[in-house]
């Protein structure tokens, strides 16, 4: 078992996997593949509450970093965006966006662009994910 915090850091993990590998390396590299991924997502407000950044509505849009609540908005574009700036650090080389259910690709074409303008020398991969309630889980390596 590779501990992680988020569905994501799994893939992190699974993406640097070496069957070839002895098993306790093979441990090792996906553990710290996993540790070094920061994880956000993009979720609606199902009920009214108090979050780290203040009250949310139902139908408010929610940006979760490092799994806690840190942007509470109107619009799902731009809470995105805010969620994807928090999570980008200078090192960073890879963000992975997972859409969930019903996403399309107008969503996943304002991801691109904003982090096209953001840092262009970050590699973005796609994967629909399908899950429910959560339109968007990011992964940034």
């Amino acid at each position: 078992m590779i501990p992680t915090n988020a569905q994501v850091q799994g893939l992190a993990a699974l993406a640097v996997h070496e069957p070839g590998l002895a098993f306790d390396e093979v441990v090792v590299t996906m553990s710290s593949a996993a540790a070094h991924t920061q994880h956000g997502a993009v979720t609606f407000a199902t009920e009214p509450g108090m979050t780290m950044v203040g009250p949310c509505e139902v139908g408010d849009v929610l940006g979760v970093v490092a799994g806690d609540f840190a942007v509470v908005g109107k619009d799902l574009v731009e809470v995105t965006h805010e969620v994807l700036e928090r999570l980008l650090s200078p090192a960073a080389e890879m963000v992975t966006a997972v859409l969930g259910q019903g996403s399309d690709g107008r969503f996943e074409k304002h991801i691109s662009e904003h982090l096209r303008t953001l840092r262009p020398d970050v590699d973005l991969v796609v994967y629909d994910g399908g899950q429910e309630n959560y339109p968007l889980f990011l992964a940034v390596e």
